[in-house]
């Protein structure tokens, strides 16, 4: 009996000393999770804390200076009165279509003025994102302007949504 309450013992202490190893093998894998996290969203936490955030990417991307930087974030600010202007203008334009195209049963007159329309309102609104990115390009280092102009390129005016000149596979 004796043998057998000494052997318990033991093996109680063995499983002790395995919850407690797991335990901190758990901890430890908690910590280094949340130290790498915490590296990693660091940079992104400090745009979050600037003046302009959703600016922030831009002085670090395009390495600007201060002044550079000042000059581009007075462009932004200028810009977007007329950009929420335009969008809403275009949100609406879009809410007329949509009406139109809940009641009709065929193409009408106002349904083409409407398509009209809202294509007019899509050009001009690129129009003027396009001035805008061309003045902010010209404030940045010519080298830096240039990168900045085709990352715009690629990424507002160039995407592929089906509806460019090329012929397009809607089943790939």
């Amino acid at each position: 009996m004796c043998g057998r309450l000494i052997l318990t013992k033991a093996l109680v202490e063995r499983m002790r000393r395995g919850i407690l190893i797991l335990l901190l093998g758990v901890t430890g894998a908690v910590a280094a999770y949340c130290g790498f996290y915490r590296m990693g969203t660091a940079s992104s936490r400090e745009w979050m804390r600037s003046a302009q955030p959703e600016l922030a990417w831009l002085k670090q991307e395009f390495n600007l200076s201060e002044t550079e930087f000042r000059r581009i974030s007075g462009l932004h600010a200028a810009y977007l009165p007329q950009c929420r202007e335009m969008c809403s203008r275009i949100e609406q334009q879009n809410g007329k279509l949509r009406k139109l195209l809940q009641v009709e049963e065929g193409m009408t007159p106002e349904i083409e003025a409407a398509v009209g329309e809202a294509a007019r309102l899509r050009g001009e609104c690129q129009r003027n994102m396009l001035r805008h990115f061309f003045a902010v390009s010209q404030t940045m280092p010519p080298e830096q302007g240039r990168r900045y102009l085709f990352w715009v390129r690629e990424k507002t005016f160039l995407p592929d949504h089906g509806m460019g000149a090329a012929p397009h596979d809607p089943h790939p």
